[in-house]
């Protein structure tokens, strides 16, 4: 669900924005939105900063405690020079600040918000107090010591191996596979990347039947007449022509030929499968620098990230310990995974009793090694439907461990090449240490809801979960416009409807929605007139009865008749039960983050100087002009 359910709703009645009203809309199946009271905190730690923004950015220790309460209050909201020590500094959280990258972020989260029109320094001191709850929050989250919880150190880790990766692999590895001039001469030479626009045809014809396809197209046959006869792809709709291709990505047969080429020239035909290959030259360009050199770090990218992992884990000599593999395996098919989690000792290892086996360290690799805990996550190994995790063979178990410790040696082997050391860097692993940390404090305050309490929540918010407007239509969805088009000259006709799907090979689909029709399916399905998509807008100009002309969608090319209208209506429980289980959960928690932050805002008030928060430049282009 989309809602504009920003931190401005909880800061709105501090500042006196007044409260936004909310609307709701029926989210996708499998979606989670973020609960009101944390939706800008974590659109905030989860933004890239440009390089050189963290200088001065304080790192809190996992031990750090809270600060306790003062004595009193300041009389002023003021920082002292010795305090600002650091330049840019705009307000003081017990030991954490609040710098121009922190409110340049709430910016782009709170751009939109009306105050920012109509009251601009109001919506200043909205960012500043955004910032600010951000830090307690965070400050709250580490003195609770959910920083040493092992599930949470554990996500904290994969998403600090995703932006570590992102960073290796712009300082390191492109830089790596970027072509020299003398690479580019090679391939040059090659011929591989010479660009070629050609027609093609693709028969399952017989052997014989093909040749002579082939050479009545030598003899001056037209190509496209001969590929609507014979072709089966796809372009023998559209006069066989496949456009322009390098002649390294057609079939290998051709290469050598095809280097030759001269426009007109016939090639063929080449074996693919059960199928033979012809092609037929119009053009022939040679790439400049800039375009082979881009064409050949594309090819060489698309291995980049799991070659990285090979060299990581050769680099560290990671192995699996073969006596572990049958005991892991034998485990796994005969327990539960959490049951297995229990029984180990702290080490991570269990010893061997009656037919249970004795599981130990799993892989070893320099300076570190791996048990079954380390394996057992669920983001590692996911559980099935009975609990277990099925580890069917050693290959499967190689891919769990490497899966669980690829994060740390990514960042081990940033520790070593000193790019962790970087202000950027450094920045953005405690925003997510702390958007990680801050979101566990949640999970765990808040418990899980029942089915009777969610079932209240609708009862009691049921005006919010309204089912607008809609028309009913019947709608079959084509791969080719111009097949669609034939289709639409008597689509009104039943009996024409019928033919054509039986014909065509198409398939009826119940339930269907305007995203989940693809080519070849057919379904009467409802469109909102509060829908955007193509499908739905040009839906809503029609009357009963009256057909559509071809829509392109993002699906295909969509043919509909209008069946009839529904009317407005609340929606069931049965319905909208997944959102409103997630909304009464974000409420709740919605609920919880209020209360801690006016408990953290009275024990750890925050030291300002307001007069750098409006000397601040945010570099946002207002209606008035300028970028104040």
């Amino acid at each position: 669900m989309n809602r504009d359910r920003e931190f401005g709703v909880l800061m709105g009645e501090r500042c006196g924005a007044g409260r936004p009203a909310r609307t709701t809309a029926i989210r996708m199946p499998g979606t989670r939105s973020i609960p009101a009271a944390l939706a800008a905190l974590a659109v905030l730690l989860s933004l890239p900063l440009g390089p050189g923004t963290a200088k001065g950015a304080r790192q809190p220790s996992p031990g750090t405690k809270a600060s306790p309460r003062p004595k009193s209050a300041p009389s002023a909201a003021k920082i002292s020079s010795a305090t600002s020590a650091a330049q840019g500094t705009i307000a003081l959280i017990a030991d954490r600040r609040v710098e121009e990258a922190d409110i340049r972020r709430a910016a782009l989260v709170m751009e939109r918000d009306p105050l920012r029109k109509t009251n601009h320094a109001l919506w200043r001191k909205k960012l500043l107090d955004l910032c600010v709850d951000r830090e307690l929050l965070a400050l709250e989250a580490e003195r609770t010591g959910l920083l040493n919880d092992p599930s949470v150190m554990r996500r904290i880790e994969r998403s600090n191996a995703d932006l570590l990766y992102a960073a290796i692999r712009a300082r390191v590895l492109i830089p790596e596979v970027t072509p020299t001039a003398s690479e580019i001469d090679t391939a040059r030479a090659g011929g591989l990347y010479r660009r070629v626009k050609v027609q093609y045809i693709l028969a399952v014809t017989d052997r014989q039947t093909t040749f002579k396809v082939y050479e009545e197209l030598q003899n001056g046959a037209r190509f496209d007449s001969v590929a609507t006869l014979y072709s089966m792809h796809p372009s023998a709709a559209k006069g066989s022509g496949l456009g322009w291709r390098r002649i390294g990505s057609l079939n290998q047969e051709a290469w050598k030929p095809l280097q030759h080429a001269k426009p007109g020239d016939v090639f063929g035909p080449y074996v693919n499968g059960e199928a033979h290959e012809i092609y037929k030259v119009e053009a022939i360009e040679e790439p400049d620098d800039a375009e082979l050199r881009e064409t050949m770090l594309r090819d060489r990218q698309t291995l980049l990230e799991p070659r990285y992992h090979v060299r990581l884990l050769q680099k560290y000599k990671f192995q699996i310990v073969p006596d572990q593999v049958s005991s892991v395996i034998f485990a796994s098919a005969t327990e539960k995974a959490d049951s297995i989690l229990a029984s180990l000792d702290a080490r991570g290892r269990r010893p061997k009793e009656g037919v249970r086996p004795g599981l130990g360290v799993i892989a070893r690799l320099e300076g570190d090694s791996l048990t079954y805990r380390d394996i057992g996550s669920p983001d590692v190994l996911p559980r099935e439907p009975d609990g277990k995790v099925h580890i069917h063979d050693s290959s499967q178990l190689l891919m769990a461990c490497a899966m669980a410790v690829l994060p740390r040696l990514i960042a081990r082997d940033v520790r070593e090449r000193g790019i962790d050391k970087e202000p950027d860097i450094a920045r953005r692993l405690r925003l997510i240490r702390e958007e990680v940390s801050t979101r566990a404090m949640v999970e765990h305050a808040v418990p899980p809801l029942d089915s009777v309490r969610i079932r209240a929540y609708f009862d009691s918010h049921g005006s919010r979960y309204r089912r607008p407007a809609a028309r009913r239509a019947l709608v079959a969805v084509f791969a080719s416009e111009d097949t669609a088009r034939m289709a639409a000259s008597g689509w009104s006709r039943a009996s024409y409807r019928d033919s054509v799907y039986r014909v065509q090979g198409f398939r009826k689909r119940e339930g269907a929605s305007a995203r989940s029709l693809w080519p070849r399916f057919y379904g009467e399905i409802s469109l909102l007139d509060t829908d955007s998509d193509p499908l739905s807008v040009a839906a809503r100009s029609l009357q009963p009865n009256q057909i559509s002309p071809v829509i392109a969608s993002p699906n295909g090319y969509a043919v509909a008749i209008v069946t009839g209208r529904e009317a407005a209506r609340g929606y069931t429980f049965e319905e909208v039960s997944g959102l409103v289980a997630v909304d009464a959960r974000e409420d709740a928690e919605n609920t919880w983050v209020t209360a801690q932050l006016e408990r953290l805002r009275a024990a750890t008030p925050a030291r300002m100087v307001p007069a750098r928060l409006e000397a601040l430049r945010l570099g946002m282009n207002s209606d008035m002009g300028g970028t104040r």
